[in-house]
C-alpha cells in the first residue's frame, strides 16, 4: 500500500508539470495566430502586398486604436573589400642590375572597378597608373617599375570601387621609394699600420637614396667579394654580421660590398691593415764561418717569424737604441719566416779578435727584435809543432801506422788532407800511389794519419804535404812546421826495418839430394829437404771465405795467411785464372803496363794493386779481408818449391792454377836492397839507376826459385839474355 501511494504522488506530479508546459505552448500560438491575422495576402505583381487591418499600421499591426505614420527601411547594396598580398613599402631603381619594378598581387571580394594611382594621397588625386575592372576573388597583378616613379619616396594608392565605379568601396595606401643611388661601405678603425694590438674591423653600410642599406659582403685574401641585387652573397664570399680580426704578423687587404634595398650594388672598397703586434724572433739558421780572415767573409743565413726592415750591426748589446753598435750598411725588407742570405766581410769595421754580429729588424709596428752569432777575426797562420814519428826517423817498424800531427791553434776540421807517398830511394823520388791512407783529427789540434798497412821492409820514403792541406779555422794555412816549407810543400823523412815475424819454411817437394856440382847423392846426412820430408806442405787448393763466392784464395795454414791466387787484373773463371779488362781498375792497370803487350809491373804499381784489393767489395776487402800487401822476400820464398824438370814448378798449379810463369817472369817483393857500386854488381848496365848505392828491391824467379835486385822503378829486368816481365803476388795477414 505505501508503494502505491509513492507511486501515486508520482503521477500527479508529472501531470501537473504537463499541464504547465501545454499551457505555455497555447499561449505562444495564440500570439502567432494574433500578429498573423493582421496581414493579409494582397494581390499584387510581384511578391507580396500588404494590408493591415483597421486601426493598425506596419510599426503596430493588429492596433486598430492609434493611428501613427508607417516606416519604411531601404535595403543596403553589398560593398566590395580588397585582399593585399604584397609588401605596403617597396624599392626600386631604375639603374640596371639593380631591382627596377615591384609586382603588388591582390584580389577583391566582389566584381569591381578598380584605380592604381601614383603621387596619390587619396582615390581622388595623383594620376592613375593603372585600371580597370575586376573578377571578384580572383589574384590580380599591376607591375610599377622605377621609371614610373620620381625619386625618393611615392605615394600610391590602390582603389576599389562599385563595377560602374560610383562608389568607392575600400583603398590601400602603398609607398614606393625610387633609389637610383648605390650605397657605400665604411671601415672600422680605418687602414693602417698597427703594432700594438690586432685591430678588430667594423663595416658599416651607408646609403644616401632612401632605401636603406640590406647587406654587406667582405673578403679578407685579396680577392673582389660577390653580393647579388638581393641580398644573396657569392661563393667564398662572407655576409657581415660582426665584427671581424685580422691576422697578426700580416698585410690583410679586407675588400667589402654593400646592396641596398633597391639593389644598388656599390663599388668595391679595399681597406688595408699591416698589423705587426709583438717583437719580432731572429733566428740565426747558419754561419759560414764563425772564424775568418780579414780578407774572407762569412755567409749567414737568419730568419724572422714577423715581417720588417732589418740592418745588420757589429758590436754593442741590443738594437733598441736604433744606433747601437756601428751599422755594416747591409739593409733590407725581410718577409715573416722566409730565410736570408746576409754576407758578412771580414774587414773593418770588424777587427781582429771575437766580432758581435747583431741582425736588427724592426717590424711595420715599430717593434724591435734582435739576434746575433760571434765571428771571429784571425790573421795569424798557424804552426804545426810537431810529428810522430819525427823528421829523418829511420828505424821504423814495418807495423809503423800511424803518424800524428800536432799544431797550436785548432785547425779547420774539415780538411783532412792525405800526404803523397814517395819513394826517396829510386832517382826522382817516384811517388807510390797508397789508397788505403785514411786521416782523422782525433781532436781540433792533433791530426792523425793511418797507412792502413804494413811498411816495405828497408823502406825509404818521404810524406809530403802541401801547406795549404792544413788551415786553421779562419782559413790561415800553416806557416811554420818542424821543417822547412819548399814551394808550398813540406816532407818528413822515413825508413823502415825489416820484418821481425818470424816465416816457417814449408815443404819444398824436393824428392832427390844434389852435390854442390849438382850430381845426385845419397839424401842420409845430407840435411836437405829430401831428407826432411816430414815438412809439411802449407798451401791448399784455392777456395772461398764466406759471402764472397768469387773472391778466390789460397791459405798457407804453416804461416797462418792467404794469398790471391791469380795474379794483378786477373780473375776467377771455372777452374783457372783469367784476365779482367772489365773492371775499371784493372782495365786502367792494364792500359798503363802492357806497352809491349805483356803486362809488366813496376814496384810502385804492385804495391798499390796489392793495397787496393782491401777496397774491394765496398770497402769490405777483397774476399771480405782488408789487410792485403806485396809479399816480402821471405814470404814469397816460404812457398817455393825446387822439383820438376822443367824448372819453372816453383808456383804449384794445384794451389795457383793459372798462375803466368811461361816466360821466366819475375815476381815482386816488398823488400828494399842497396847495391853497392856499379862495378861489384857482377854485371855491366845501369839498370838500378842512380848511380852507386842505388836502391832496389828483391823479386823471386820463377825459373829455379832465383832472387834478383832490379830497379823499382823498371818494370823489366836486365837484358840478360832476354828482358824478363814482372808481376806480383798478394799476401794478408
Amino acid at each position: 500500500m505505501l508503494w502505491e501511494s509513492s507511486m501515486g504522488q508520482g503521477i500527479k506530479k508529472q501531470h501537473a508539470k504537463l499541464k504547465k508546459e501545454i499551457c505555455l505552448l497555447y499561449i505562444l500560438f495564440l500570439c502567432w495566430s494574433v500578429a498573423f491575422s493582421n496581414c493579409l495576402v494582397g494581390e499584387g505583381k510581384k511578391g507580396f502586398n500588404f494590408f493591415f487591418l483597421p486601426g493598425s499600421s506596419i510599426s503596430n499591426p493588429g492596433d486598430g486604436g492609434i493611428q501613427d505614420t508607417p516606416i519604411l527601411t531601404t535595403p543596403t547594396a553589398p560593398q566590395g573589400t580588397i585582399s593585399y598580398s604584397s609588401a605596403t613599402t617597396f624599392y626600386v631603381s631604375n639603374n640596371a642590375g639593380a631591382i627596377q619594378y615591384y609586382d603588388i598581387s591582390w584580389s577583391s571580394s566582389l566584381g569591381a572597378f578598380y584605380e592604381l594611382r601614383k603621387g596619390a594621397t587619396n582615390c581622388s588625386d595623383g594620376s592613375v597608373h593603372t585600371s580597370g575592372n575586376v573578377t571578384a576573388s580572383t589574384s590580380n597583378t599591376d607591375r610599377i617599375n622605377a621609371s614610373d616613379l620620381s625619386a625618393g619616396s611615392n605615394g600610391i594608392k590602390l582603389c576599389l570601387k562599385s563595377p560602374d565605379g560610383t562608389l568607392a568601396w575600400d583603398n590601400v595606401s602603398i609607398t614606393g621609394i625610387r633609389d637610383d643611388v648605390a650605397p657605400s661601405v665604411g671601415f672600422s678603425p680605418a687602414a693602417g699600420t698597427y703594432g700594438s694590438s690586432v685591430p678588430n674591423i667594423t663595416l658599416s653600410c651607408n646609403d644616401t637614396g632612401g632605401s636603406g642599406c640590406l647587406g654587406i659582403s667582405f673578403r679578407n685574401d685579396g680577392t673582389n667579394p660577390g653580393l647579388a641585387a638581393n641580398g644573396t652573397v657569392a661563393s667564398g664570399s662572407t655576409g657581415y654580421s660582426s665584427a671581424f680580426a685580422v691576422a697578426n704578423n700580416a698585410t690583410t687587404d679586407v675588400k667589402a660590398i654593400a646592396v641596398d634595398k633597391a639593389g644598388n650594388v656599390s663599388a668595391v672598397s679595399t681597406s688595408q691593415y699591416i698589423v705587426a703586434v709583438g717583437n719580432p724572433t731572429i733566428t740565426i739558421n747558419s754561419v759560414s764561418k764563425a772564424d775568418m780572415r780579414s780578407v774572407d767573409s762569412s755567409v749567414v743565413k737568419w730568419q724572422s717569424d714577423l715581417a720588417g726592415n732589418y740592418d745588420i750591426r757589429v758590436g754593442g748589446t741590443n738594437c733598441n737604441s736604433g744606433t747601437n753598435g756601428t751599422s755594416l750598411s747591409i739593409t733590407g725588407s725581410a718577409a715573416a719566416n722566409t730565410e736570408i742570405t746576409t754576407t758578412i766581410s771580414g774587414a773593418a769595421p770588424l777587427a781582429v779578435g771575437a766580432n758581435s754580429i747583431r741582425v736588427c729588424l724592426t717590424t711595420a709596428g715599430s717593434n724591435v727584435g734582435y739576434s746575433g752569432t760571434t765571428i771571429n777575426i784571425d790573421n795569424t797562420a798557424p804552426i804545426l809543432t810537431s810529428a810522430t814519428p819525427s823528421n829523418n826517423s829511420t828505424s821504423l817498424s814495418v807495423d809503423q801506422n800511424t803518424f800524428v800531427f800536432t799544431f797550436n791553434e785548432d785547425m779547420d776540421q774539415s780538411l783532412k788532407p792525405l800526404p803523397e807517398h814517395h819513394d826517396s830511394g829510386v832517382s826522382g823520388n817516384p811517388q807510390i800511389a797508397w789508397p788505403t791512407m785514411a786521416g782523422t783529427w782525433t781532436d781540433a789540434r792533433t791530426y792523425s794519419l793511418a797507412l792502413n798497412s804494413k811498411l816495405p821492409e828497408l823502406h825509404t820514403f818521404y810524406l809530403q804535404f802541401t801547406d795549404t792541406g792544413f788551415k786553421d779555422k779562419a782559413g790561415n794555412a800553416v806557416g811554420t812546421t818542424p821543417v822547412a816549407i819548399v814551394g808550398g810543400v813540406f816532407k818528413f823523412n822515413y825508413k823502415s826495418l825489416t820484418e821481425t815475424k818470424v816465416t816457417l819454411v814449408t815443404d819444398t817437394a824436393q824428392t832427390n839430394c844434389y852435390d854442390s856440382s849438382g850430381n845426385a847423392i845419397a839424401c842420409a846426412g845430407s840435411g836437405q829437404d829430401s831428407e826432411l820430408s816430414v815438412m809439411p806442405y802449407g798451401l791448399g787448393l784455392p777456395t772461398t771465405n764466406p759471402g764472397y763466392p768469387n773472391d778466390r784464395i789460397t791459405r798457407d795454414t804453416v804461416n797462418n795467411v792467404i794469398w790471391k791466387t791469380c795474379p794483378p787484373t786477373y780473375v776467377w773463371s771455372g777452374a783457372t785464372c783469367v784476365q779482367d779488362a772489365v773492371d775499371p781498375y784493372n782495365a786502367a792497370l792494364i792500359a798503363r803496363n802492357m806497352g809491349s803487350g805483356i803486362l809488366d809491373l813496376t814496384w810502385g804499381d804492385s804495391l798499390e794493386y796489392c793495397l787496393q784489393l782491401n777496397l774491394a767489395n765496398s770497402g769490405a776487402g777483397f774476399a771480405g779481408v782488408k789487410r792485403w800487401r806485396l809479399p816480402t822476400l821471405s814470404e814469397q820464398m816460404s812457398i817455393l818449391t825446387y822439383e820438376g824438370s822443367i824448372g819453372n814448378e816453383t808456383i804449384q798449379n794445384t794451389s795457383f792454377p793459372g798462375f803466368i810463369k811461361n816466360d821466366y817472369q819475375r815476381y815482386w817483393t816488398s823488400t828494399n836492397a842497396v847495391s853497392a857500386s856499379i862495378a861489384l854488381n857482377g854485371y855491366t848496365g845501369s839498370e838500378l839507376g842512380n848511380g852507386s848505392n842505388a836502391w832496389g828491391a828483391w823479386q823471386i824467379s820463377v825459373f829455379g826459385g832465383g832472387t834478383h835486385i832490379n830497379s823499382k822503378g823498371k818494370a823489366t829486368s836486365w837484358n840478360w839474355p832476354n828482358r824478363y816481365m814482372a808481376l806480383a803476388m798478394c799476401i794478408a795477414d
